[in-house]
């Protein structure tokens, strides 16, 4: 064992010696630490966290910061190709928008995916009312935002705030919940 680990110590000097061959006693030499993927995901979720939290969707300039040009948006009701037209959805959206914030409440972050919780809450102007709705955020990356998918009930935020067809789907939630 002893003799393994001597072994082992003179390989690494005489490896270590022939790499910085060129390298002078007294030398500093620069660490070349690339950022971690993980890191920078986690910086992305940030930023989308900080523009989602207080929706601000008069400044679309930031989702340059969050999305790749070719983002692929889903949601049950919508899919959404490249970034200029995610912004012309976000603009859309804006036009009915009092004041909208999203609550987050979990996550999960892997080398290439986060998976964000949260709670919508929106005050509209037509209908002239609040609405709140649960789900769940897919976001896949590649130094950006390349894919994000949105997981809901659609009912509870669109259909059940439709004038007469939201006093149906919200009566027939309740039948058979009984």
């Amino acid at each position: 064992m002893r003799f393994a680990l001597l072994l082992l110590s003179v390989l690494l000097v005489s490896f270590s010696h022939k790499e910085n061959k060129d390298i002078s006693p007294g030398t500093k030499v620069k660490s070349m630490k690339t950022k971690d993927p993980l890191d920078m995901n986690k910086e992305v979720i940030k930023k989308f966290k900080r523009y989602f939290t207080e929706l601000d969707l008069e400044d679309l300039s930031a989702l340059n910061e969050i999305y790749s040009d070719k983002v692929l948006f889903n949601d049950p009701i919508h899919e959404i190709n490249g970034i200029e037209n995610l912004k012309s959805y976000f603009k859309k959206l804006n036009e009915n928008l009092i004041q909208g914030s999203f609550l987050f409440t979990d996550e999960t972050i892997t080398h290439n995916k986060a998976y964000l919780s949260w709670e919508l809450t929106l005050r509209l102007k037509k209908p002239k009312k609040n609405v709140k709705a649960s789900g769940i955020s897919v976001l896949t990356f590649e130094q950006k935002i390349t894919h994000h998918r949105d997981y809901f009930d659609a009912g509870e935020l669109f259909y059940e705030n439709i004038p007469v067809l939201g006093g149906i789907i919200r009566f027939l939630k309740k039948k058979i919940a009984s």
